[in-house]
C-alpha cells in the first residue's frame, strides 16, 4: 500500500494543507500585531492632537484676556487722567481746608 500513488498524493496534499494553515496563522498573527500597533499609534496621535488643541485654545484665551485687560487698563488710565485734570485746580484749596481743620482740632505742633 505504501507504493500507492494516491496515498502519496493525499499525504502530500495534507502536508501542503498543514503548511498553508500554519502560514495563514502566521500571517493572521502578523496582521493582528500590526493592527494593534496601528491602533496604539492612532490613539497616541489622537491624544497628542487633543493636547495640542487644548494648549492652542488656552493660548488664544490668554491672548484674548490680555488684550481685553490692556484695553480696560488703558481706558481706566485715561479716565483717571481726565478726572485728575478736571479736579487738580481744587487740590490746593482742599489741602488748605484739611490743614486748617486739623490745626483747629489738634492745634499747631509749632506752638
Amino acid at each position: 500500500m505504501a507504493d500507492n500513488p494516491t496515498i502519496a498524493e493525499i499525504k502530500s496534499a495534507e502536508i501542503q494543507a498543514a503548511n498553508a494553515v500554519q502560514k495563514a496563522k502566521e500571517d493572521a498573527a502578523k496582521k493582528l500585531n500590526r493592527a494593534g500597533t496601528d491602533a496604539e499609534n492612532s490613539l497616541k496621535e489622537a491624544r497628542q492632537n487633543a493636547a495640542r488643541q487644548f494648549r492652542d485654545k488656552i493660548r488664544r484665551a490668554e491672548e484674548a484676556a490680555e488684550t481685553k485687560a490692556q484695553a480696560v487698563l488703558s481706558k481706566r488710565e485715561s479716565e483717571a487722567k481726565a478726572f485728575y485734570e478736571k479736579h487738580k485746580s481744587k487740590i490746593p484749596a482742599a489741602a488748605s481746608f484739611i490743614t486748617e481743620e486739623v490745626m483747629k482740632k489738634y492745634g499747631s505742633s509749632q506752638a
